[in-house]
């Protein structure tokens, strides 16, 4: 599989757990998932990559009116 569609793999994957469980359980999810010397930091680039601002304050406030 290539470096472009690994990455859309991935991003598809964080999409469709962004959309089912939103931003802080994917986060936690992740979080299980990986090393544990992985950080938020360490991954944000991969949850967020191409997506703008706006689209992720759109995910938060559509995630905080279901909770």
């Amino acid at each position: 599989m290539s470096r472009n569609n690994t990455q859309s793999l991935l991003a598809d994957a964080f999409q469709v757990l962004l959309d089912g469980l939103g931003p802080q359980k994917t986060t936690e999810l992740w979080q299980v998932l990986v090393s544990p010397k992985k950080d938020y930091a360490e991954i944000r680039k991969e949850l967020f990559e191409g997506k703008k601002v706006a689209g992720i304050y759109g995910e938060a406030r559509k995630f905080n009116r279901k909770a």
